[in-house]
């Protein structure tokens, strides 16, 4: 239960909406003008150190854990170097109306905003990037074929070295860069390089330790003035601790929490950040944790205070996506996901007592931020899974549940060792990296629109609705002699489109290395201090690139509806097939109705169903990982679509499973929401059954079950019953709605009486009354497993 200051806290957070502030666009561009010429590294931790020296500094009614990226409370700033200034002012009225992740704006931050921009005209990477990518790849993108990774956005998901912070400060890093000047001194042009590198990472750090050291100035102040003893007592001890970190390690177990939390702040005044992550919180903050609870310097309640508080802090970080972005990625999601339990690089069970803190901490607040994810092995404490499912039984959606042996074998299959494989963590959504994820630079590179392509296979290659030539020619649909060779004329199309984001984004990131490095992710990430690189530039230890999916369900079950009724059954030729489907079944319901119940559907235990979705995306995976990156690194695969399914479906014909065009598709690596229909365990069966180990980014899986199905010890052992079959028979990731369809329509009609409803979106929860429509039916329409009519 809250105590009043974090209720307090939790209101505020409620009553407030998010606002685009002007204040770090003013600074950048100051600054921009400022040190141009300067090395691009040292020019880039220059406007980072001149916004943290020069912005406001906030401290808050009631924290303890203090910093933010912006000079407001949920607050978002704008990054004009990546994001096109043309969208921003064209849509900045519309920022406060639109239906998907609404913005307020002052009046005077508004006309500051379209003052500035002026200056940015034509100069972001998101207004260049159509003229890096060639013309074939960007129609293919802006016909909503493929998208293509870090076009507006920084090249990089990043999990930083909690523990190396923790251990060193800030201080002990700019140590080791000076030690790496003086031991490379320059003299060469990559020497050169590697020491404007160090050079920015020192910058950078400076500029942070006078944020803090501001940061402290103003508690100071605020004590000085505040007439409540308590709180004049806590603002001191803030402004302790601002002057101990992030400059240098941390002494007590709050501090520790402050120096995480100034990290974060960081990561989003440099760049427009997402998927910044939080690691094996349990594993690095116990020691802090323990020595202050032996030397009787906090107690359990005021630790858990103390988390909260953090958590709460999680709430106040944003990017500014535009209209597409919002549709595809609904409900102000930032990924920032911190992991409990797992085991050690031995092998042993890592669980802690601060382990159950955590998820307390969740479960107390439940906010959107931080995700929280428990990790699964044989020898988990039954405790530990229990009090995770608990969570998810009262319908918080928080956490989601990991399974050790499929991450460990995709981890694996990175290229790391045992050791850094034991110690995996979630890099982005829920992507296994290995090293406690900091040793992985993992940004997205794309998504391939699924169903599209087979309905461009099912004309050869052309688009139904324009006539365009937008895949490869593959023969005319009514040649195909089986479904084998229709099956084998996807792939060809799959990956002529993977290949497409394969070079578009290798062409993307080199823009980033050479113009847009960033300097404090990539000395949060092993590897870039130790060779003097950028994530960018390949200096993380392990590089790699999400490849990803949508409409994988949809694929499959309208392949195998093709082989029921055209080639099995002959109830119709492939001709009649696609003039109703290019007619989206208008006077043809027949067969479609037809289409939805006869052929077996993915999601109900079916053998064959399940290895038609299991080779198609075994032969994407097994392709793509094979291919290289800019950055040496490797591509990884991974059957995840956060919420493109909604676009992605919108241009879309009717497919042969029976989907009407515009429709969504299928939700992630689940079965195309209402297929399936043989109850909890098939369904976790079927999602398991793809071979999920050949994924080394992994799978994600969302399931819903009616509350009432549930209720009781006899519906929490359900739960655990059914994550622990899908685990078994190998799946990675699992994510738990409990939520009957009444309660979700009646948030549809008063948002207002439901604020605080939460959902599992993709790999990140949002409230339900902030998704747009679209994004709400799509959890409706997702199977209520156990429903009591």
């Amino acid at each position: 239960m809250l105590n009043e200051r974090l209720q307090r806290m939790k209101n505020k957070y409620f009553d407030t909406t998010p606002s685009i502030t002007a204040e770090r666009l003013v600074l950048a561009t100051e600054a921009h003008k400022k040190f141009a010429g300067d090395a691009i590294p040292i020019f880039r931790a220059r406007i980072a150190q001149y916004v943290m020296e020069n912005m406001t500094t906030l401290v808050l009614a009631d924290e303890l854990i203090v910093g933010t990226p912006t000079n407001e409370y949920r607050g978002a700033n704008l990054f004009p170097e990546y994001t096109s200034s043309s969208w921003l002012i064209e849509d900045i009225d519309d920022f406060p109306v639109r239906k998907t992740d609404p913005y307020n704006i002052k009046p005077e931050d508004r006309e500051t905003i379209l003052e500035t921009l002026k200056y940015w005209k034509g100069r972001a990477l998101e207004d260049l990037a159509p003229e890096i990518l060639p013309d074939y790849i960007e129609n293919a993108r802006q016909k909503d074929l493929i998208s293509v990774g870090c076009r507006n956005g920084v090249s990089g998901e990043t999990t930083p070295n909690h523990k190396k912070f923790l251990n060193l400060g800030l201080r002990g890093f700019i140590a080791e860069c000076r030690e790496n000047i003086d031991r490379v001194k320059g003299g060469t042009k990559e020497k050169q390089e590697q020491v404007d590198f160090w050079k920015a990472c020192i910058i950078i750090c400076e500029g942070m330790i006078t944020y803090a050291h501001r940061m402290a100035e103003e508690a100071e102040k605020q004590a000085g003035a505040c007439t409540d003893q308590k709180r004049k007592a806590e603002l001191m001890q803030i402004a302790e601790n601002c002057r101990v970190v992030p400059e240098n390690p941390p002494q007590s177990f709050h501090q520790a929490v402050q120096m995480i939390w100034f990290i974060q702040v960081a990561f989003h005044i440099e760049a427009p950040t997402t998927a910044c992550g939080f690691g094996r919180f349990d594993q690095y903050m116990y020691p802090f944790y323990q020595a202050d609870l032996e030397a009787g310097k906090i107690t359990e309640a005021e630790a858990l205070e103390l988390i909260e508080c953090f958590y709460l802090k999680c709430c106040e970080v944003y990017e500014v996506r535009d209209r597409w972005y919002s549709k595809s990625f609904a409900g102000y999601p930032m990924w920032e996901i911190l992991m409990v339990g797992g085991q050690t690089t031995d092998g042993k069970d890592a669980t802690n007592d601060l382990s159950y803190l955590c998820l307390e901490a969740g479960s107390d607040l439940q906010t959107t931020q931080p995700v929280l994810a428990v990790r699964v092995h044989e020898g988990t404490p039954e405790k530990l899974f229990r009090k995770g499912a608990e969570m998810m039984q009262a319908g918080m959606a928080n956490p989601g549940f990991f399974n050790d042996d499929a991450a460990i074998p995709m981890v694996l299959g990175k290229g790391c060792t045992m050791e850094e494989a034991r110690d995996w963590n979630i890099v982005g959504c829920i992507q296994p990296a290995p090293g406690g994820g900091t040793t992985d630079s993992s940004p997205d590179a794309g998504y391939v629109n699924a169903p599209k392509v087979l309905e461009l296979v099912l004309h050869n290659g052309r688009d139904p609705k324009t006539g365009e030539q937008l895949g490869l020619q593959t023969g005319e649909a009514k040649d195909f002699k089986d479904v084998k060779e229709l099956t084998e004329a996807v792939k060809k199309q799959l990956i002529y489109f993977y290949q497409m984001i394969k070079d578009g984004y290798d062409l993307m990131v080199p823009y980033h290395m050479l113009r847009l490095p960033v300097i404090f992710a990539s000395m949060a990430v092993d590897g870039c201090v130790e060779l003097g690189k950028s994530v960018q530039e390949g200096g993380a230890k392990y590089s790699t690139a999400g490849m990803f999916i949508t409409g994988a369900a949809n694929l499959a079950d309208s392949l195998v509806a093709i082989e029921e009724v055209v080639y099995k059954d002959k109830t119709i030729s492939m001709d009649e097939l696609i003039t109703a489907l290019d007619n989206n079944f208008q006077g043809n319901e027949r067969l479609r109705q037809l289409l939805i119940n006869k052929p077996p559907k993915f999601g109900n235990d079916n053998e064959y169903v399940d290895g038609v979705a299991r080779d198609i995306l075994g032969f994407v995976a097994e392709t793509v990982q094979q291919w290289e990156d800019s950055r040496h690194g490797h591509y990884s695969f991974c059957n995840l679509s956060q919420t493109v399914n909604i676009s992605h479906g919108e241009v879309c014909g009717a497919t042969p499973d029976g989907r009407l065009a515009g429709q969504p598709y299928c939700d992630n690596s689940s079965p195309t929401m209402g297929r399936d229909i043989c109850g909890p365990t098939a369904t976790v069966k079927s999602v398991a059954a793809i071979d999920q180990k050949k994924f080394h980014d992994g799978a994600l899986f969302n399931i819903r079950f009616d509350p009432k199905g549930i209720s009781g010890e006899k519906g929490l052992q359900t739960i655990e019953g059914v994550i622990k079959t899908y685990f078994k028979h190998g799946g990675e990731h699992i994510q738990i709605n409990v939520v009957d369809d009444e309660t979700l329509r009646k948030a549809q009609e008063k948002p207002e009486d439901y604020k605080g409803l939460m959902v599992r979106v993709a790999g990140y929860m949002a409230y339900f009354t902030e998704l747009d429509k679209a994004a709400q039916d799509t959890i409706i329409d997702r199977t209520a497993h156990l429903k009591i009519s």
